[in-house]
């Protein structure tokens, strides 16, 4: 198979774009038409089950731990890289199946919030996550289904990140780093596979060399499945492009487009039902008021038969860097993304006796623009005879957000005219999205709001070489934020407007000791600030942006080593982080809102790859975590201390296999993951249990590509997986056992 690109610089675009008229059959023609500019004939892919393919990388550079060029051993803190030859052995289609094989990650996100992530303890808005190294806005807003076909690896960097990426990034920072041109590999791959449950995908990806000094590179994805659960067809279309040029001998220009297209039927979760008016009663999730999942139901979609979750993205990008000298060097980036999203759904399903589920009626949708301008500047001269590396610079954002929302008021009659039966089966007997004023009747209930976010931040980082094995790598960043919004009731006519300003510092300091060349010893103060509440300052309400920014600190200590001759790599980290001035209620008045709420996580993660033998490599993780409110008081002077958050599951472990059979084109393995329980709500009153599931695969090679056959969830586990929309009553069920076949070249 052909060697990753080499890292490189990418622009990535995303718009409101209804159609796009690429096909297939005529990125193929494309492929063949350029095999001359390619230089390649068509061969076998040998896929090996290198160390470099299953472990953490320690030897490699990331773009997700800085700007300071440090490699995975030199970096201060937890990074892991999920190359796209791990997805592709693992089997991951989408960004959710790759991020559940990551250390201590959990992946599932409610239709409203799809593919976001739960680690160390935080989840969706507490989490950033970046493409090419830039963030767009919280994860809870932006992150959308999408095939992992156009994406070299994922990058995760544990811990708050604020210093390098502004506000929100709490528990990780997860980079998505797109395929790109590269003029010491040009050439062309596909892939095609088809599944269970009518689950379709095909990839093409083109590289080519342009003159003496450029290369070009596209990538093209589709995927489309009718879904496990009724009524749930989902498509994804995803088309990524780069430029990049030597201008000159020191200045170099990258350009690059990315449009993302997905549409989705939205299965919101599966109602519990009283234990005694279920047919097929299961312990998979255990509730304080005896309500189970039905297994009669659990793949039963209660959402409207028009139900519609579909976005268009562009985003695209210019980088210019400029080799001063040999030690200094000067880039520039400009960016622009524009996005629409629609929702309009059914989200909140509860069971009333003896037969009918209470739905409600969202409708929503995202004009979404942010502009951005970064210039920075690198410097590797030394300091008093110590090697350093230290870059520093000015970030401008942009941000323009509108956004129409309308709710079901939840009225007696609101509700009998969403409600349906429990046992509907028929297209026609879920209803159609009803657009009755009547059902949005009340204040708050119709709403259009715009707002806008100018933020201006300066940076820097530095890495001191103190000797030999000592390494200090610091960073500080400044942000200067202004949010601006403006509000209309639609029902009542009334408008209001508030202007918030926030001035946040964050900071890091690490220090890396080199035990020898193979081992290093690290540790690390971190700090990081986000939004009050959910972390979302694109919906933050006017009593909210009152209250001073949730402010998170993080102390992590850990080791990671090559060792048996490069044969075994491993990482060990142990963690503590703090999270403060969380929204609660006030203890002697719960009436109020107050931000004197705080929450905190410590734990224990492993990551190891172990090439046993020539034909056999183990990979594997397990991450345990104790995660609680400190001090939290909700509606009703009711105390949440003590409790874990939703969607946090106290341990998750992870194990592959990999096995050439000797003397055959065949390779044989699987994987095992076991996630361990975790609460849908705050009460924690409604717990899903923990799990189970299996993978197996058996890869075949041919003259020309390889073939795979691959089975998924083995033991056909009934498992629920994430709280869904109304967190007291409903959550997300897994998918059932289901098979694949897959088929990939490279030219």
């Amino acid at each position: 198979m052909r060697k990753p690109a080499e890292l490189g610089t990418r622009t990535r675009v995303s718009g409101p774009f209804t159609s796009l008229n690429i096909t297939i059959p005529g990125l193929v023609a494309l492929i063949a038409s350029s095999s001359a500019l390619a230089q390649e004939s068509l061969r076998a892919v040998e896929v090996t089950a290198t160390l470099q393919d299953q472990a953490p990388a320690l030897q490699a550079t990331t773009e997700v731990a800085g700007r300071l060029g440090l490699s995975v051993m030199e970096t201060p803190a937890s990074v892991e890289v999920i190359s796209q030859e791990t997805m592709e052995r693992r089997g991951a289609r989408t960004f959710e199946e790759a991020l559940r094989g990551g250390v201590g990650i959990t992946a599932g996100g409610a239709p409203g919030s799809p593919s976001v992530i739960s680690t160390r303890g935080f989840t969706g808005g507490f989490i950033t996550y970046l493409f090419d190294g830039d963030r767009i806005a919280v994860p809870t807003m932006v992150s959308r289904p999408q095939d992992t076909w156009n994406y070299e690896r994922i990058e995760v960097l544990k811990g708050p990140s604020s210093v390098l990426y502004g506000e929100g990034a709490i528990g990780a920072a997860v980079n998505f780093v797109t395929k790109r041109p590269d003029r010491n590999n040009p050439g062309a791959e596909a892939m095609l596979s088809y599944g269970s449950f009518g689950t379709a995908r095909a990839g093409v990806g083109l590289g080519v060399n342009v003159g003496e000094a450029s290369a070009f590179r596209l990538d093209y994805s589709h995927q489309e499945t009718d879904g496990y659960v009724d009524r749930n067809k989902q498509r994804y279309d995803n088309l990524t492009m780069g430029y990049t040029t030597a201008l000159t001998r020191d200045l170099r220009l990258d350009l690059s487009m990315d449009y993302a297209r997905d549409s989705a039927l939205s299965y919101q979760g599966t109602p519990l039902v009283p234990r005694a008016y279920a047919l097929q009663p299961t312990d998979i999730v255990s509730d304080a008021n005896g309500r189970v999942v039905d297994r009669s139901i659990a793949f039963r979609n209660y959402n409207f038969d028009d139900a519609e979750m579909s976005a268009n993205s562009l985003w695209t990008r210019a980088k210019l860097s400029w080799q001063i000298a040999p030690e200094w060097k000067l880039r520039n980036q400009l960016s622009y993304y524009t996005a629409d999203r629609t929702w309009r759904n059914s989200e909140s399903y509860a069971f009333v006796a003896p037969g009918r589920i209470v739905r409600d009626l969202v409708g929503i949708t995202h004009d979404h623009q942010i502009l951005t301008d970064r210039l920075d500047l690198a410097n590797t001269s030394p300091i008093g005879g110590m090697k350093n590396r230290f870059v520093a610079g000015l970030e401008y954002t942009k941000t323009d957000f509108s956004s129409n929302r309308d709710f079901s008021n939840g009225s007696t009659a609101a509700n009998n005219a969403l409600s349906v039966s429990e046992f509907a089966t028929f297209p026609g007997s879920y209803g159609v999205f009803a657009a009755k004023p009547a059902l949005f009747a009340g204040a708050g209930n119709r709403t259009v709001f715009d707002a806008r976010i100018p933020t201006g931040s300066v940076f820097m980082e530095d890495a001191l070489s103190v000797s030999d094995r000592w390494t200090l790598v610091g960073g500080l960043r400044q942000d200067y934020v202004k949010l601006e919004r403006q509000n209309l009731d639609l029902n009542t006519g009334a408008r209001a407007s508030f202007t918030q300003r926030y001035k946040p510092t964050s900071a890091r300091l690490g220090v890396v000791f080199a035990i020898d060349p193979d081992t290093s010893a690290y540790a690390q103060y971190s700090n990081a600030s986000a939004p009050v509440g959910t972390g979302n300052l694109l919906l933050l309400s006017a009593a909210n942006a009152a209250f001073s920014l949730s402010t998170g600190k993080q102390l992590e200590l850990g080791l990671k080593q090559s060792a048996l001759e490069g044969r075994l790599d491993y990482t060990l980290a142990a963690y503590r982080i703090e999270l403060d001035n969380v929204l609660s209620r006030d203890f002697s008045n719960p009436t109020l809102t107050v931000n004197s709420g705080k929450q905190s996580a410590q734990g224990l993660e492993l990551a190891a790859a172990w090439k046993a033998t020539r034909e056999l490599t183990l990979s594997g993780n397990l991450a345990w975590v104790d995660a609680q409110f400190d001090r939290l008081i909700e509606a009703g002077n009711v105390s949440r201390a003590g409790n874990t958050p939703p969607n946090v599951p106290g341990t998750v472990a992870n194990l592959w296999a990999d096995y050439r059979v000797p003397g055959w084109p065949l390779r044989i393995g699987g994987g095992i993951n076991r996630t361990g329980h975790a609460y849908a709500n705050n009460a924690n009153t409604v717990r899903m249990n923990g799990f189970t599931t299996a993978t197996a695969y058996a890869t075949w090679s041919l003259q020309k590509g390889e073939i795979t056959f691959r089975v998924r969830n083995l033991t056909d586990e009934l498992y629920a997986y994430w709280s869904g929309a109304n967190s007291n009553n409903q959550v997300l069920i897994g998918a059932p056992r289901s098979f694949e076949v897959s088929y990939r070249a490279a030219f």
